[in-house]
Formats: C-alpha cells, structure tokens, sequence
C-alpha cells in the first residue's frame, strides 16, 4: 500500500491541443470568430487576434472557443475526484480500468484533515486491511472486477481528459472556485496553468483570477 498525502502525488500533463497551420490556438480561435464578418479573415496580427477574443468573450459568443481542443493526462487523483470530474459531460474521458488492471501495491489519496486527527491511525489500518485483502482476493482466484469492489474510493487513478476550448472555461470558472472541493481545484488550476501557456489570450481572465490573484 502507498499513501499519497493530498496532493502530492498529482501530475498533469498538456499532452496535444489544436495546433493551426498557421500562427497558435489564440489565432485559431480569433479567426474562427472573424471568418462570418471579415473578408480577409486570415490577416490578423497579435493585436486584432486579442481584440476578436476578448469581444466574443465580452459578447458571451464562446461558440467558436470551441475549435480549439486540448487533451491532458492525468496521474495521482482519486475517484472520488474523477466521479466529480466526469459530472463535465462535454468532454471524452478515458480512465485506468480496475477491471483489467491488477492494482498490485493500491496507492490511496488521502486527504490532509486526516493527519494529526484522531482517526489517522484506524484510518491508515482500514486502508492497509483493504488493499491486502483486495490482493489476497485477487490471488484466490476472485476476478477483479469483483475483487475492486473492497476498495475505497480514495484509490488512485489515471485518466485522459479532453475538453474544447469553451468547456475548459467552464470547467475551470466552476473548478477553480474557492467552494470547489480541494482535490479536483487542485487539478483544475494545474489545468489552467498549462493551457494559459498554449493559448495565453483565451485563458487570461481566468489565470489572472484563479492564479495570479487568487488569495
């Protein structure tokens, strides 16, 4: 058995995003905008680029956010959090299945308010007493399928997330958000982080509120 200890163990990676021929997924977004208005709709510098995004966002016309894609993987969450996760309908998800993945040492998220309270210690024991008996299960001829059936859902995952650019949005204003519950906030704002590094225009209100000024 393995312990991580919040989220210490959280990795995600900005693995594809949509790429254009031409210029970045700021312009892709810009031109998609411009191209029922403008008859040279491809010409755009820097400066027009960011004047089409903030006005489509200002306007509320986040329809053509969604050309842009973008795909992370992610390592070290729960399921509790991957259950909140997939609440996101329009997005593709796939994640590690325990049903053909033996899970031979279970690695468990655990969350902070457990260490130093008074039920670590019977925490920790009922998370060793599960995983072992899931492995003696396993061993005994039980499937897995059936076998996972014991494990808490504080077990850790892997899952591949793919969201357009508007549904990142709107994950990320509902996610980010100080009421969101701490492991999926988490993962949200790591998101954010990398997708303001491909796209910094379409993402610069939220960055700048959820990160820079986030108290």
């Amino acid at each position: 058995m393995e312990i991580c200890r919040g989220s210490r163990c959280l990795k995600v990676e900005l693995i594809a995003y949509s790429l254009p021929k031409e210029g970045d997924v700021d312009k892709l977004v810009a031109e998609s905008g411009a191209i029922s208005h403008a008859p040279e709709f491809r010409e755009l510098d820097e400066k027009r680029v960011r004047h089409l995004i903030e006005l489509l966002r200002k306007l509320g016309h986040e329809s053509v956010f969604e050309h842009a894609c973008f795909t992370f993987r992610v390592e070290g969450i729960s399921r509790v959090c991957t259950h909140q996760l997939v609440r996101h309908r329009l997005a593709s998800y796939t994640q590690q299945s325990q049903r053909y993945v033996k899970l031979k040492n279970p690695k468990f998220i655990v969350p902070e308010a457990i260490f130093g309270s008074q039920f670590e210690e019977e925490y920790m024991e009922l998370l060793e007493k599960a995983s072992e008996l899931y492995r003696r299960m396993v061993e005994g001829g039980i499937r897995k399928e059936d076998a996972r059936f014991i494990l808490p859902q504080g077990v850790e995952t892997k899952i591949i997330i793919t969201m357009n650019g508007r549904e990142l949005r709107h994950f990320f204003s509902l996610r980010c958000e100080k009421d969101a519950q701490w492991e999926i906030r988490n993962l949200a704002k790591a998101m954010l982080k990398q997708a303001y590094e491909v796209a910094p225009i379409l993402f610069e209100d939220l960055y700048k509120k959820y990160i820079e000024n986030y108290p």
